[in-house]
């Protein structure tokens, strides 16, 4: 990373945390809350304002740099802050969610008037007239995975994080300054979040959340920063990368998303059959679903990363990321029997630890 993106990092760290902190008593005030209910955990009413912060500080401190100078910067700040307001009414409101993918669509229209869309598939397909519904269709699909996959403390903001700074490596490697420390201020802002909302010692629950406006916008942060590095030259296959990085969310969303539909379901129907729950059910902690997702996005990312350094074909890249969908709607399709195997896995990682108590279950849906 160079010297302005480290600063530009380190800047939204503390940035970030501190207006996050200065939210919260707003937060409390306006009832901008998440409240423990039958499907939520968590056991007190926790601020929903981690991507509010998020926004303001790097809509702030992007725009005092180079972004005002960046048609692309200036479209992910707009549509940024649609879906950071429209978040907030949803998280007052519950608003419907065909009203919700009405204001996602728009957003990627929005990102797509700044340049900031897929102009192909990697290196395999030029989308051509394509482009725009393809582009909007990613664009709305990240988001509502990185919105499904928050569903435990830290986990989002850690995934955002690890794509993140893949992004920032491929902008650093390409030669591009701008948009590498736009990224880093990215990243940091997500890791001055999630100094609030992870778990650790001395925080034993999360300070804030992301809200449905946290999550909407690290969508779309992650899918303009895969735009934005692809669309350099010589970089498409970030396109092909993106997935990859971001895999668990996106495997997550689509497994669940085609179950509920073959069950004859909303595809939007809150449950309890992510990913995460499942890990959960299994006896791991917060902080350990955290360090596992991590630490396969990062095998995964980096996996990928290798096999594209390497100048090997990307077809390969897009066959295994179908075939391990294929494999998590098989092996997730009986609810018991996954867990159960999580749940070996967890007492052969972990034999000290035993059963999970009743006091574990705090963790955030």
């Amino acid at each position: 990373m160079t010297l302005t993106g480290l600063i530009c990092a380190v800047a939204g760290i503390f940035a970030t945390a501190a207006v996050a902190w200065l939210l919260i008593p707003w937060a409390h005030a306006h009832r901008l809350v998440d409240r423990p209910n039958g499907r939520h955990d968590h056991s007190a009413p926790t601020p929903v304002v981690g991507g509010l912060a998020i926004w303001f500080v790097v809509t702030g401190l992007g725009l005092a740099g180079e972004g005002a100078d960046s048609r692309g910067f200036l479209a992910y700040v707009v549509s940024g802050a649609l879906l950071v307001g429209v978040g907030i009414l949803d998280d007052l409101r519950n608003l419907p969610w065909r009203l919700r993918l009405f204001f996602q669509a728009l957003a990627a229209l929005i990102l797509f008037s700044g340049g900031a869309y897929a102009r192909s598939v990697g290196n395999l397909l030029e989308l051509g007239v394509w482009a725009l519904p393809f582009s909007v269709f990613a664009t709305v699909g990240v988001i509502n995975a990185v919105n499904m996959i928050d569903g435990s403390d830290g986990l989002s903001g850690t995934l955002v994080g690890v794509a993140l700074a893949f992004f920032t490596l491929e902008a650093v490697q390409a030669g591009h300054p701008v948009l590498a420390a736009q990224l880093a201020l990215m990243l940091g802002c997500v890791a001055g979040f999630l100094v609030l909302n992870l778990r650790y010692r001395g925080q034993p629950a999360a300070r804030v959340f992301l809200g449905n406006s946290g999550s909407a916008l690290l969508g779309l942060t992650i899918a303009w920063g895969a735009f934005e590095v692809a669309r350099i030259p010589g970089h498409g296959s970030a396109g092909i990368l993106a997935p990859w990085v971001i895999a668990i969310p996106l495997i997550d969303c689509v497994v669940l998303m085609a179950r509920r539909l073959l069950d004859g379901r909303s595809p939007f129907k809150a449950d309890r059959n992510h990913i995460h729950h499942l890990l959960r059910d299994a006896g791991y902690s917060p902080q350990r679903i955290v360090a596992f997702a991590a630490l396969l996005s990062l095998s995964a990312g980096g996996a990928a990363k290798l096999w594209l350094s390497a100048g090997w074909p990307e077809l390969p890249l897009v066959v295994l990321f179908l075939a391990l969908v294929a494999l998590h709607f098989l092996w997730s399709s009986k609810r018991e029997r996954s867990v159960a195997q999580l749940r070996r896995e967890h007492r052969m990682a972990y034999p000290r630890q035993g059963e999970v108590t009743s006091v574990a279950r705090d963790f955030h849906d």
